[in-house]
């Protein structure tokens, strides 16, 4: 089946269309997820939205759940980036971001992020959700892009930077709700 174009104006609700990622975003561990959106069946769909949209929920397996991750303001950024070659083109998607400070919960996440397979959610300032992780695919630790530590000044600002990545063959957004309560 084939998908009907359609015109593709400026379609800015409201004028909104800020930069960034909020100040938070959602992690858990890949093996955690009981089941996940479903992707749109592109030999049935017409619809050229339906294309770009994940249907359903994202669940957790019992006793798990998605866990808060506090990002400074303006230090967090979600970027797609095209790869491949001609008939073999596909998406990588990244998040970095800087958490302040150099307390043992982050010090531990990322001990225990750096070789895992992780699963994130991803919230824009424009009310969109990205989804980093899919059944076939987790979202994973790269390195610190802007490095880790307490800056050399007395004015630097100590922290820990963070990018993780996840390949994607299609980019969707995600509709539905963060599961932050344990699943029982």
């Amino acid at each position: 089946m084939e998908v009907s174009f359609v015109d593709i104006d400026k379609n800015l609700p409201g004028g909104a269309n800020m930069g960034g990622i909020k100040q938070t975003v959602y992690f858990a561990y890949h093996k955690d997820v009981a089941s996940w959106p479903t992707e749109p069946d592109f030999d049935s769909v017409t619809d050229i939205e339906e294309l770009a949209t994940l249907t359903g929920e994202i669940t957790m397996k019992s006793g798990t759940r998605f866990f808060k991750l506090y990002l400074t303001d303006d230090t967090g950024e979600f970027e797609i980036e095209s790869v491949g070659e001609k008939d073999g083109k596909s998406w990588i998607m990244h998040l970095r971001l800087f958490h302040p400070g150099l307390q043992k919960k982050i010090l531990g996440f990322i001990n225990a992020a750096k070789n895992e397979n992780l699963v994130f959610i991803v919230p824009d300032n424009n009310q969109n959700l990205f989804l980093m992780g899919d059944a076939l695919r987790p979202a994973t630790y790269e390195g610190s892009p802007d490095s880790n530590g307490t800056g050399m000044e007395t004015s630097a600002r100590p922290g820990v930077s963070m990018e993780f990545t996840y390949k994607t063959s299609n980019l969707y957004q995600y509709g539905g709700s963060v599961p932050l309560t344990e699943t029982t």
